[in-house]
């Protein structure tokens, strides 16, 4: 039987999704496909109908529908109703499901690495299921930075993280800095970094930032000795997540990788 899936969100040009995805299930002689749903906020509740009136088999949720979803759907995982935002839609049986593997995502490149302190910087979305991953990591000592000071304190207190003001981000010596901003992303933000300074306290800084692969942030850490991750290895493992979910399958993630590496540099 043919199965549809697909991502939801506004605007979608940048998603590497569809791309991933298709080829995924052309791999693995899957009869199925995975499209682009560019859906304008006042459409949700439509678009939400047609999910189940179809049905879709499986939907990944993005920018800025993370939290709004959560509403149409019949049941929250834990894991998502903590973060507080649901990225992955899947059926198990008549009940819609949402739930969160941007966490797992994230926790993939770093799983193995000993980190006890960090540094995340961002309060949006995002930053939530890193705070969330770390916490689930065992890491003790936190630290959270945003420009907004309202929406710092408001996770700060909900994750139990200790905030700190923007314009006090550089004394604070952590073993992971982790940037959750879109300060580096491709486009108007490209030349732009979070943290403009010359001296990188850390062991690791992880930029979930994708593409470019290499942002200013991570080629100045790096030109400083410092360990760097690039979003592009979470983008990948949360999205294998998604596949595990939907299919019970999974895909290589380095192979993952290497194709989406070839699609950003045009080959």
């Amino acid at each position: 039987m043919y199965q549809a899936y697909g991502v939801l969100g506004h605007p979608l040009g940048h998603s590497l999704s569809p791309l991933l995805h298709n080829l995924a299930f052309e791999q693995l002689g899957m009869k199925r496909s995975y499209f682009r749903w560019q859906i304008k906020s006042e459409d949700l509740p439509f678009f939400m109908k047609a999910v189940r009136i179809l049905p879709l088999s499986g939907v990944s949720v993005t920018i800025p529908y993370k939290e709004k979803i959560m509403p149409f759907l019949d049941e929250i995982s834990p894991e998502a109703r903590e973060i507080g935002a649901v990225n992955t839609l899947y059926w198990d049986k008549d009940r819609l499901w949402g739930t969160n593997t941007d966490y797992l995502g994230f926790m993939a490149p770093i799983r193995e690495m000993k980190i006890t302190s960090a540094l995340v910087l961002g309060a949006g979305g995002a930053s939530r299921s890193v705070l969330y991953g770390l916490k689930k990591l065992g890491v003790k000592e936190i630290y959270l930075c945003n420009r907004n000071r309202e929406k710092a304190d408001q996770s700060a207190k909900e994750f139990d993280v200790e905030r700190v003001d923007w314009s006090k981000r550089r004394y604070i010596r952590a073993g992971i800095l982790v940037n959750t901003t879109p300060l580096g992303t491709k486009g108007d933000n490209q030349d732009l970094s979070p943290w403009d300074l010359d001296a990188y306290p850390f062991k690791v800084v992880y930029d979930l930032v994708y593409n470019p692969v290499k942002t200013r942030l991570l080629r100045s850490a790096e030109q400083k000795g410092v360990t760097v991750v690039s979003g592009l290895s979470m983008f990948v493992h949360q999205a294998r997540e998604q596949f595990r979910t939907w299919t019970g399958e999974v895909f290589d993630p380095d192979w993952a990788e290497e194709v989406l590496h070839r699609e950003m540099e045009g080959i």
